[in-house]
């Protein structure tokens, strides 16, 4: 799994199509990570491999973190742009970033628990990492669901989402 570099301002991607591009893209990378994220959790207790759960915990935050960056200062600016100045617009954007902060702040932690089992500590809560997985990874898969179902119905997107399991 690679991580893909996002722009940083809407001027640096040169057309629509190229947004729209990246950005499933970016989703695809995403759900990736949340199947890899799924086996871990599959595998949990005793069948835990290692290494994917240090490769998980080093790409999970840049990759979330460089997604919601794209979204937050290249896309939705876009839309916005497009969409005049509808308040139910600017509210649905004022939660998506706000979940975005949400699940920067539970990949993290993630991260730091994943980074756990991967060094083989011994005082890892098996069931509770179980939970934390299962939690992060079908809400990163929600909220990609939503953005897509809504962003289409209003015009601003007409690809199909990317493939959600």
């Amino acid at each position: 799994m690679k991580i893909i570099p996002f722009p940083d301002k809407p001027a640096a991607v040169s057309a629509p199509h190229a947004t729209l591009d990246r950005w499933r893209r970016a989703h695809d990378e995403q759900l990736r990570l949340c199947n890899e994220l799924e086996d871990i959790a599959d595998s949990l207790p005793g069948m835990v491999n290692r290494q994917k759960c240090i490769y998980a915990a080093k790409a999970l935050g840049p990759l979330i973190r460089g997604v919601h960056h794209f979204e937050d200062n290249v896309l939705f600016p876009s839309f916005e742009a497009r969409m005049l100045a509808s308040p139910d617009f600017a509210k649905t954007l004022a939660r998506l970033k706000f979940e975005h902060f949400e699940d920067e702040c539970f990949a993290d932690e993630l991260a730091e628990r994943l980074l756990m089992l991967g060094t083989g500590r011994g005082d890892v809560n098996m069931e509770a990492t179980g939970y934390m997985l299962r939690g992060f990874f079908e809400s990163v898969r929600r909220h990609i669901a939503f953005e897509h179902d809504y962003f289409a119905t209003l015009g601003l997107t007409a690809a199909a989402p990317p493939d959600r399991h």
